[in-house]
């Protein structure tokens, strides 16, 4: 008996402690703070939803506090979404927070089309009575106008017009695959931006061309969509540029293409070239690729005053043979991802879908006043069989490399430095300028320079190379303050 009333008291407490109703303070001096005062929208296209922000409400209180209101102050009108606890509005009352206990807010918008071309700010802010005490947090967005290319509903594709000419003066926005159709054109102009939502890429069909026409002042800029800071370095973000086999004469000057799974791959199915080079890229940066920086696949590439960074995989792979050029061009790979790849790989095979190995021949790979470098002991792969050509030549190139995997000492391998220090300034931060104690400082061949004025005499911060005539190596030049 004395067992059932011990019992019978323990779930009677338990129902009282149960039904016990919170207590909540009505202090005027106890209110609710917020992990920011202000949710800041980076810059948002027209009719696209950004990504979403969220902040916190903490009770910091000894007691649980209710907010009796929580609203968007442009109420039906605004063009920003809240989600509170998981259910979405604009207008919340009664919202109760325990003590020491928090709240998330998940905002996010979409920012309607202007005439304006350049970028406008949209804001609200929001609303919340706590305790008779009125308390705001601001919304903030970036918005601007772009010209939207884009496959149907349910395609991923699309074609572009033939002979299409992209402008700078609003930002192109791509969904999807935009394809140069065969014998057609697409030319992006100098200044123009040009954002890539996830999986967008452009392709180039047979006979079909690319010419990205950027110059120094205003470069071509090729990147993913979301402008977020946490964005900024993001690799992968996009698909990249794809010249399939036998198109023609593609030409990219002044670009900056970032944050892509590969940056440029340029594909050519037969051995026999043309005068003329499949892609020719001047003056480029290639970075942040989560693949490769640029692939070449036994096509032939020229290549001068380009920086090709920080890529998953490789900088630049040349492979099932081919005929490259570079000059003054820097390959550096020091992304955190590619622990077991190199900066540089050329091989002379392919295998084919039965998983032979299938000769082509590397007509020629040479480069001459490059860097090669990286965070590995060797940042050079040569993958050679001995049933095609292997021609290569690096010409007062600094390279990293350990003997155990290449011999350097080979007439292949021509006034180079190896394992030299290139003093980058910051590897971290993509500034692949050279600095003060680099090795790469007036080692350049200046005859390679001098007779090809036109694309060498200036480096990709329009320094001289022939103001000593000592040119150094890689894609910059050392300028003494």
């Amino acid at each position: 008996m004395l067992k059932y009333l011990y019992t019978l008291s323990f779930i009677c407490i338990l129902i009282l402690t149960a039904c016990k109703k919170d207590s909540f303070t009505t202090d005027s001096s106890e209110t609710i703070s917020f992990s920011t005062d202000t949710l800041l929208f980076d810059t948002v296209f027209s009719t696209i939803g950004s990504s979403t922000r969220k902040f916190k409400i903490y009770n910091r209180n000894n007691e649980s506090i209710k907010i009796s209101s929580l609203k968007l102050a442009g109420g039906e009108n605004s063009i920003f979404r809240l989600n509170v606890n998981g259910v979405p509005g604009i207008n919340f009352k009664n919202l109760e927070i325990k003590s020491k206990d928090s709240m998330w807010v998940y905002a996010d918008v979409t920012v309607d089309p202007s005439s304006t071309n350049l970028p406008y700010v949209v804001k609200d802010s929001l609303e919340f009575i706590t305790n008779g005490n009125r308390q705001d947090v601001n919304l903030i967005a970036f918005g601007q106008n772009a010209i939207f290319h884009k496959a149907e509903a349910g395609s991923s594709s699309f074609l572009l017009g033939c002979n299409e000419v992209w402008n700078n003066d609003i930002p192109h926005v791509v969904y999807g695959i935009a394809v140069i159709d065969t014998g057609c054109t697409l030319t992006i102009k100098k200044g123009a931006k040009v954002f890539f939502h996830s999986n967008g890429a452009i392709v180039a069909l047979r006979k079909a061309s690319l010419k990205i026409e950027g110059t120094q002042d205003e470069p071509v800029i090729l990147e993913g969509d979301r402008l977020e800071p946490e964005y900024a370095n993001a690799a992968g973000q996009w698909q990249g540029l794809y010249l399939f086999p036998l198109s023609v004469e593609n030409e990219i000057n002044w670009a900056v293409i970032k944050n892509s799974r590969i940056g440029v791959q340029i594909d050519t199915v037969n051995s026999s070239y043309s005068s003329k080079p499949t892609l020719t890229i001047k003056n480029s940066i290639i970075k942040n690729c989560s693949s490769t920086g640029i692939s070449g696949r036994g096509t032939y590439i020229e290549g001068t005053n380009c920086l090709i960074a920080n890529c998953g995989e490789y900088c630049g792979s040349f492979a099932l043979g081919g005929k490259y050029n570079f000059t003054n061009c820097t390959f550096a790979n020091y992304t955190p991802n590619s622990t077991d790849l190199t900066a540089l790989v050329l091989n002379n095979w392919f295998k084919d879908n039965n998983l032979n190995i299938n000769p082509r021949d590397l007509d020629e790979a040479n480069f001459t006043n490059c860097i090669i470098y990286g965070s590995q002991l060797t940042e050079i792969v040569l993958s050679k069989i001995d049933d095609a050509l292997f021609n290569y030549q690096f010409k007062n190139c600094l390279i990293k490399a350990s003997s155990a995997d290449i011999n350097i000492e080979t007439s292949e391998f021509k006034n180079c430095l190896i394992n030299k220090t290139p003093h980058f300034i910051n590897t971290n931060t993509n500034n692949f300028n050279i600095g003060i104690n680099s090795s790469a400082a007036n080692k350049g061949d200046a005859t390679s320079v001098n007779s090809n004025l036109t694309d060498l005499e200036f480096d990709l911060n329009n320094n001289s190379r022939i103001s000593d005539s000592k040119p150094d190596i890689g894609a910059y030049e050392f300028i003494p303050e």
